[in-house]
């Protein structure tokens, strides 16, 4: 009886030890991370990250065969996406634990807000606000149509320069992109400041805004 206890509980915990081999690269995790946001082919998974196709789909394979990722055909390309809703829930889990755990993390982040002399807000000062606010989403336009802030307008990072003309100087912007592990919104920050707008970066995600809102 007490061996087939020992078989049992360590059967279940190898099949956990699945879902921690796929967790256990910052390159998976950062491809979790652009997956919370809109499922993605493995070409703009690799562009997103800054990895070769071929390196990207040995990631991706890690995660569906940790059960983290599924695929489905769209045409010539095969899209990947979460698993499961709960995947976006434990990759948002872990970086709070690491923002909250780990002081590196922290430290990385705010050198980096220090550096590029970079406004941020709250989430909490940023909704009482946003009603009175514009609120810019810089995250790639799949992204922002798969969920985006009430009122938010999208204006890609790489298209921030050409569309500036259509935004407004009277007004202050919150600026958004994917969370605390993405820079994008900082450096939108930086550029509308630098061209006479008054902008703050968002400290937070979309992910967050909205369970706080639900």
């Amino acid at each position: 009886m007490f061996e087939q206890a020992v078989n049992y509980k360590n059967g279940l915990y190898k099949e956990l030890s699945k879902i921690g081999k796929g967790l256990s690269s910052d390159r998976r995790l950062e491809i979790l991370d652009l997956l919370t946001q809109a499922p993605k082919s493995v070409e703009t998974i690799a562009n997103g990250v800054g990895i070769s196709v071929a390196n990207a789909s040995r990631h991706l394979q890690i995660l569906k065969d940790s059960h983290l990722v599924k695929t489905k055909r769209k045409g010539n390309h095969i899209i990947y996406s979460l698993s499961s809703p709960k995947i976006s829930d434990l990759v948002h889990l872990l970086t709070d634990i690491g923002n909250s755990e780990l002081s590196d993390m922290k430290t990385i982040q705010d050198k980096s807000d220090a550096q590029d002399n970079v406004k941020t807000i709250s989430l909490k000062q940023a909704q009482e606000e946003y009603k009175n606010s514009f609120v810019l989403d810089v995250r790639p336009s799949d992204e922002y149509a798969a969920g985006h802030i009430q009122s938010a307008i999208n204006v890609p990072l790489e298209t921030l320069k050409e569309s500036m003309p259509k935004l407004p100087k009277d007004q202050k912007i919150i600026v958004y992109c994917r969370g605390r592990l993405c820079a994008n919104s900082n450096i939108a920050t930086q550029i509308l400041n630098r061209n006479g707008f008054d902008a703050v970066s968002l400290n937070s995600s979309y992910y967050n805004w909205n369970k706080i809102t639900e």
